[in-house]
């Protein structure tokens, strides 16, 4: 048996996975055409558990990057401590305590950081007595992303304990039950640790108050030039791009389903009509090889239940300022080369194709929430009972959680709340068992709109046509 559980279960062979080393590539097609991951080393080797374990829990490339992140961390910790599972499971043991706190502590670095440690100086900080203050830590990853790889690496650890250590401990072992409570008290530390930290449990609501949201979305729609204006005073060259983006964002739409619409999906009759947005998986429309970075909707390839397929009806001001990038700025853009390179997406880069990474619609996020800082929108609102901090973290899901909070006070001043999340999964392409519509009436609850949706809409419109907003040009 030792040499069963050694051969397939040691974790700290190969020594270590680099981000070059995360190799994506379709070994066979599945059911769901999807692709496998393998996570090997620079040399080439596979990592059989944590190759294992990716596969079989996760579907989606996104879920997978994240989850491979995560083992990482752990990795640096087992190579730093010289851990070996399978030798410890004979002895009824999992992770020793100063294992864990290096993990704990270490959830909040950067992975390049981690893996640029010497062993030293990974036990050194496992050996510190007082926490790392994250404050002064360099490039810090955010307090929920610590969140997440803990709660990542405690359920590898339970998978590796029920999959790969108990069926090959001997059946009437008592040393079973001993390393199956060892493994169940590790996750739980690992849990805690995550609920204790600073904004990252999950069920914190994380939004701004309907005022402060419709006051966002109207200096955006209304004052676009004041928003992105750089620091050298100038307006930013795809200023109607990006208001558009955050409008949307400011719909409920996810930010990889903004990267991912078709320009044949956006619908509009004009005037103060709603327009619509077929929300659809395009990924077939690119040429460049499709990464966990290309923008799409979330669920595409997925087994797992999202509404990933929809068609949303959006704001007339939204949909006047996509109509107004259409004409202006992808006219003039698209234009630039001899051929057509949009492949047919809504929106495009500065050289004239589809936006092929994340980052870029990140970066028109990043560049939002400077303006709206500097314009004081995002310090904290005196009666919101929600914000930790002193300052709102703005982004694309700010918006669209602020969004379904809004919509769940609108909605049910006209229909019974059951209903009206019922109503919310559909717009937001929340999964049916989904429990988030419930998370975001609570702000709603408490936090009821003054007016009316088609009032705030109508008094834009108004706004807009006396030339006082972006529709008649800037000033």
């Amino acid at each position: 048996m030792n040499s069963v559980l050694t051969s397939f279960a040691t974790l700290n062979h190969p020594p270590r996975i680099y981000e070059k080393s995360l190799i994506f590539c379709t070994l066979m097609k599945l059911e769901t055409a999807s692709s496998l991951v393998i996570l090997s080393t620079g040399q080439g080797v596979v990592h059989g558990p944590f190759t294992i374990y990716v596969n079989e829990r996760y579907d989606n490339p996104n879920s997978k990057a994240a989850a491979s992140r995560a083992l990482r961390v752990l990795l640096r910790v087992v190579d730093a401590f010289g851990i070996n599972l399978a030798a410890r499971a004979l002895e009824g043991l999992c992770l020793l305590e100063g294992e864990k706190k290096a993990l704990i502590q270490l959830a909040h670095y950067s992975i390049e950081s981690i893996e640029t440690m010497t062993d030293k100086k990974v036990r050194a900080i496992a050996l510190a007595q007082a926490k790392v203050d994250v404050s002064k830590i360099k490039n810090a990853v955010a307090p929920n992303t610590a969140a997440k790889q803990l709660v990542q690496i405690a359920d590898f650890l339970a998978w590796y304990h029920r999959k790969v250590l108990e069926p090959r401990m001997p059946l009437s072992s008592d040393m079973t039950v001993v390393l199956r409570r060892q493994f169940e008290l590790c996750a739980q530390e690992l849990a805690r640790a995550v609920a204790s930290t600073k904004s990252a449990h999950p069920h914190k609501i994380r939004s701004v108050p309907s005022r402060l949201f419709l006051e966002i979305y109207s200096i955006t729609f209304l004052r676009a030039t004041d928003l992105f204006r750089t620091k050298g005073g100038r307006e930013g060259g795809n200023l109607k791009r990006d208001r558009a983006m955050i409008l949307l964002a400011a719909e409920g739409m996810r930010p990889g389903a903004i990267g991912n619409i078709a320009l044949a999906d956006f619908k509009w009759p004009g005037g103060s009509e709603r327009g619509y947005i077929v929300i659809k998986d395009n990924t077939a429309r690119r040429i460049n090889e499709v990464t966990t970075a290309t923008p799409k909707q979330k669920g595409t390839g997925s087994r797992q239940n999202y509404n990933s397929e929809m068609t949303m009806s959006i704001w007339p001001t939204t949909a006047q300022a996509i109509q107004e990038y259409i004409a202006v700025e992808r006219e003039a853009v698209a234009r630039r080369t001899l051929t057509n390179r949009s492949r047919g997406f809504l929106f495009l880069a500065e050289h004239g194709g589809p936006i092929t990474d994340r980052g870029t619609i990140g970066t028109v996020f990043r560049r939002a929430g400077s303006g709206l800082q500097r314009l004081g929108l995002l310090a904290k609102d005196p009666k919101d009972p929600y914000l930790e901090g002193e300052q709102y973290n703005f982004s694309a899901y700010l918006l669209r959680h602020s969004s379904a909070s809004l919509f769940y006070s609108s909605k049910t001043r006209e229909m019974k709340g059951e209903v009206v999340e019922d109503l919310m999964k559909m717009r937001f392409g929340w999964a049916r068992e989904s429990g988030m519509p419930r998370l975001y009436a609570q702000r709603a609850l408490s936090d009821a709109a003054s007016l009316t949706v088609d009032d705030f809409v109508d008094s834009l419109m108004a706004a807009s046509r006396e030339g006082r907003g972006t529709s008649d040009g800037e000033s």
